[in-house]
């Protein structure tokens, strides 16, 4: 029978702090009972309650404080047991306290270890932890600055008041968003349902810095998928995906809501269109980050039945870039004589939602373009990749695709990963010759013995067997190298490279590269538009496909006449004519000048700008 009660007395105990306190509160009530009792039946006159009631209250009120003995007078017996009475209130009142006060100290414990439920709704959920944490979050505060109460929840393997330190670091004041950690695996689905995945406005996946993350990402949108609801109805839910093989079982893992990105792809378009046209990637920087402007998505009514072509005069602070047809057909430099149609939507780049006002453009003369320079791409020799990673084939195959014939591509890397094979693939240009070479591209002597001279573009990218700090490294030496061999025998190649921590991007602009890509960065940035906006998915696909429309940097003289003042009605004008569209134009003597490098992205149309020789209109083609 011992033994029984003890056993159940252990499974109470084992129950945590609120089966103790009512343990503790019926032992308070069979002292407050005992006290009434001693009161109605022991009590002299002189402290003696006829009312029933009011001894019991009395009994309660000498439980809670001893102290009413030392008033106490009459017989033993009541003495006798009003002591004994008090002691055990001074008992049970000091194991209630330590009760209380753990029971308190592990509700904040577990408050701290970040694993209470969200109650939010209209809220951003980030699933995973990386570098880029701190880039996404940067942006969604950014994008929130006009919404009154928005949140953004957090949550990762990690302790939450790590994770709440490393952001207080890295973004400061998150000025009205707030942002909420929680600790849990992303890939469980218990653990997802505390940031209430239902009601949020998107998903963020973050791929974990692993070898193989795609494998983390799509078990995080299974788990993602199972919290919807059964009609398909539910936030949008957004990832990256490295290997482009894994695409289809992403898409099958994430459902119809579902956007994915192909980290390859993305990032290697990125390198070669930047290595072909310096400068730009703070361009894509300010089309993709929500600072400056931005691409939109809205109807016009105002414009239905009017062409593309008037359209793009119709707005004095927003650059019209194409169409979304009813059927969301995206629809980028469509011809001018397009018809806009009551169910279209007007894709433009402008500073925000609400600055796409309709202006009246002033009386332009027909103008008389200048003889158009040869395009750069039918100069290129050829182009030096040094270093490897993963990568490596996607951006040869858009070179491959970019460069016409006679060019070269030549790859020169301590370790070429996955490894070469020179044989073109059916759909590549074989009028591109292509070369490898493997050796240390730190080395000042591999660099020298590579006849710089004889190259039009190097392109160094970032390793990815090692981690960030080391791979910058490595490219800082490069870059270092190509620049002070440049200088020293007047090469005239440019160099754009690929720096994979944002923290370095100080110590690249002191090396002078004609342009530099913070390819993680990029990729976050992308991520966060997604989320915010699902409809730019198709249209970043568009932009950045090689078979589709590409951003890039043409000779100010090939439009309008050099020193001399124009106003940019005249260069859109200008670039229409040759099938382009004027988007901003970039001055070489600002070129090193951060934030925008000598960018400026939708200026006002009318203002006036004189164009010098090595200036350029920034431009979307194809």
């Amino acid at each position: 029978m011992l033994r029984r009660l003890r056993y159940r007395f252990d499974n109470v105990m084992a129950r945590g702090t609120p089966a103790l306190i009512g343990v503790l509160a019926a032992v308070c009530c069979l002292f407050t009972l005992l006290n009434g009792l001693l009161l109605l039946l022991l009590a002299p006159e002189t402290v003696h309650h006829r009312d029933v009631g009011t001894s019991f209250w009395s009994g309660f009120l000498r439980m809670l404080s001893p102290a009413a003995l030392l008033r106490d007078r009459g017989p033993a017996p009541f003495l006798a047991a009003a002591t004994v009475m008090a002691f055990g209130g001074i008992l049970l009142m000091s194991t209630l306290i330590p009760v209380l006060s753990a029971g308190l100290q592990n509700q904040l414990a577990r408050l701290r270890q970040g694993r209470s439920p969200v109650a939010e709704t209209g809220h951003v959920v980030l699933l995973g932890w990386s570098s880029q944490v701190h880039v996404l979050l940067a942006e969604l505060v950014e994008a929130n600055r006009s919404r009154r109460r928005a949140c953004v929840v957090v949550l990762a393997e990690k302790d939450r008041t790590e994770m709440e330190r490393e952001i207080r670091e890295r973004i400061g004041d998150p000025a009205s968003t707030r942002i909420v950690c929680r600790t849990g695996d992303p890939a469980d689905v218990h653990d997802i349902e505390l940031v209430c995945p239902r009601r949020a406005r998107s998903v963020i996946v973050v791929a974990p810095e692993a070898d193989r993350p795609d494998f983390a990402v799509i078990k995080s949108l299974l788990a993602v998928s199972r919290t919807q609801a059964m009609d398909g109805s539910g936030p949008v839910v957004v990832a990256g995906i490295k290997d482009k093989e894994n695409l289809p079982a992403a898409r099958l893992a994430g459902g119809a809501n579902c956007r994915l990105v192909n980290i390859q792809g993305f990032i290697a378009q990125l390198l070669v269109q930047t290595s072909l046209h310096s400068g730009l990637s703070s361009v894509y920087t300010e089309l993709l980050d929500f600072a400056g402007d931005e691409i939109y998505v809205q109807p016009q009514p105002e414009l239905v039945g009017r062409t593309f072509a008037e359209a793009q005069l119709a707005y004095r602070t927003s650059s019209v870039v194409g169409l979304v047809e009813d059927g969301g057909r995206v629809l980028l430099n469509p011809p001018g004589g397009t018809l806009i149609g009551p169910a279209d939507q007007i894709v433009a780049i402008t500073e925000d939602d609400t600055t796409m006002r309709l202006s009246e453009p002033p009386a332009l003369p027909e103008p008389v373009l200048p003889r158009m320079s040869a395009s750069p791409l039918r100069a290129e020799r050829a182009v030096l990749i040094l270093g490897s990673n993963q990568r490596l084939p996607d951006i040869i195959g858009q070179l491959r695709a970019h460069l016409h014939a006679g060019s070269r591509i030549d790859v020169v890397a301590h370790q070429l990963c996955p490894p070469p094979s020179e044989e073109p693939a059916e759909e590549a240009d074989v009028s591109v010759a292509l070369s490898f070479r493997q050796a240390d591209v730190t080395r000042r002597d591999v660099l020298e013995s590579l006849a710089l001279g004889n190259y039009d573009h190097v392109l160094a990218i970032s390793p990815d067997d090692c981690d960030p700090h080391d791979a910058d490294a490595r490219t800082l030496t490069v870059l270092l190298n190509l620049r002070d061999l440049s200088e020293l025998r007047t090469h005239t190649y440019s160099v754009v490279t690929e720096m994979a921590d944002d923290r370095h991007r100080a110590l690249a602009q002191a090396a002078r590269p004609d342009d530099f890509v913070v390819s993680g960065n990029l990729l976050s940035l992308r991520l966060a538009q997604v989320s915010e906006n699902p409809r730019l998915d198709v249209i970043f696909d568009e932009l950045f496909s090689p078979e589709g429309c590409r951003i890039a940097l043409r000779p100010a003289g090939d439009y309008v006449p050099l020193a001399e003042e124009t106003d940019f009605y005249a260069v859109v004008t200008a670039a229409r004519q040759r099938g382009e569209i004027a988007i901003g134009y970039r001055i070489h003597a600002e070129a090193q000048r951060p934030p925008q490098y000598g960018n400026v992205l939708n200026p006002d149309k009318s203002s006036c700008v004189r164009y010098a020789d090595q200036d350029r209109i920034i431009v979307l083609i194809g």
